[in-house]
């Protein structure tokens, strides 16, 4: 018998380039989480990328390197290769809603100047129509390895030109609430994200106001701005349930918190996600959900064990959804209980693992 091949634990040099240096939204959490997951294992980690509302805070013992936003992404690659030869990374990962291909390809083109570092990129967009686009081909060409946060994505890469051998799947982490909150339920619906069109704040206004209409103890909380915000608040003011919707704003630490802590339903009713951190959070609250059945978030459901789903833009199913919800405790509790069992596998520890094997790997065999 064989024995065992050693583990290597060799301290390695990453550099995480993200299309906006912060910790907030949707690739901000995933690039805060998983970076401070690889420093807490002893790697050498350094995140890059623009700052337009200033230098992002302390991170973890990651070490931020913020420049300042232009308009053109090749200043991004003028920026960045003085780093990467001051660093000389063994791994230069990509985070970005489309690949940046002018930046990863001049990246891959200088490479062996830079330290020959492997190269990966993870595109987080959600919308299909945007990948035929030549520069998100050039970059899913231009990288070693493709890191898709979900299945659904994997495959919308593939199909913009993403090699599958090639295209790997790592879901992103969720840190679990240490304190149940059940005691401090109220009968709230919880939505949070920005106000866009893609988010279907819209249709969970109307579905609520259905819903709710005959269970008058019932409120919608919204957390978030964005460009639709005077337009769903006027929609909301014409709903027959007006003052019992409430606009929180860009909610984060202890707002944010008190906001999960009162929600007994989590709504996540977008038009489209790559993976569907929203809905993760929510579900690592133990929070009963309901959510769209599109992209990432078909995977986080679990066929309807971990989280309610209904088709994106039907406003009478998702009213239907929340309703059976509000009425039933004891189906709340047995679906936020699911929920948070199903979001305790998908820790920041689990995602480190898979990033660290899949960056040992691409090394070996360089």
């Amino acid at each position: 018998m064989q024995p065992d091949a050693p583990v290597d634990h060799t301290p390695l040099r990453i550099l995480w380039v993200a299309s906006k240096l912060s910790w907030h939204g949707g690739i901000g959490r995933v690039v805060a989480g998983a970076t401070a997951e690889l420093a807490r294992r002893g790697h050498d980690v350094h995140v890059a990328g623009p700052a337009p509302d200033g230098p992002p805070g302390p991170h973890a013992d990651v070490t931020s390197h913020p420049w300042t936003k232009g308009r053109l992404k090749l200043m991004q690659l003028v920026r960045l290769i003085p780093l990467v030869r001051e660093l000389r990374p063994q791994i230069i990962h990509f985070h970005s809603a489309l690949p940046h291909g002018e930046v990863i390809s001049g990246i891959r083109a200088l490479r062996r100047l830079l330290g020959d570092p492997c190269i990966f990129a993870t595109p987080h967009t959600a919308a299909r129509a945007n990948y035929p686009k030549r520069r998100a081909r050039l970059g899913l060409r231009a990288a070693d390895i493709i890191v898709t946060p979900s299945s659904w994505s994997a495959e919308q890469a593939i199909k913009a030109g993403a090699r599958p051998a090639s295209t790997r799947v790592v879901y992103a982490g969720i840190d679990l609430p240490k304190e149940s909150r059940a005691d401090q339920r109220s009968h709230n619906v919880l939505a949070l994200g920005r106000l866009v069109k893609t988010k279907g704040i819209s249709v969970l206004i109307d579905a609520f106001a259905e819903a709710a209409a005959s269970r008058p103890d019932w409120r919608l909380e919204i957390g978030g701005a964005g460009a639709e915000e005077a337009s769903l608040r006027a929609a909301a003011a014409a709903a027959a349930c007006a003052d019992r919707i409430d606009f929180l704003g860009y909610i984060r630490g202890e707002t944010k918190s008190g906001a999960l802590g009162r929600a007994s339903i989590g709504a996540v009713p977008s038009f489209k996600e790559s993976f569907g951190g929203t809905l993760l959070e929510f579900q690592a609250q133990g929070l009963a959900c309901v959510a769209s059945h599109v992209g990432g978030m078909v995977e986080l459901a679990c066929q309807g064990r971990a989280a309610r789903s209904v088709p994106a833009g039907d406003a009478p199913a998702l009213a239907k959804a929340l309703g059976e919800l509000m009425d039933d405790p004891s189906q709340r509790a047995r679906l936020g209980e699911a929920a948070r069992e199903f979001a305790s596998g998908l820790n920041w520890s689990a995602a480190g693992d898979a990033y660290e094997a899949l960056y040992r790997e691409q090394l070996a065999l360089r």
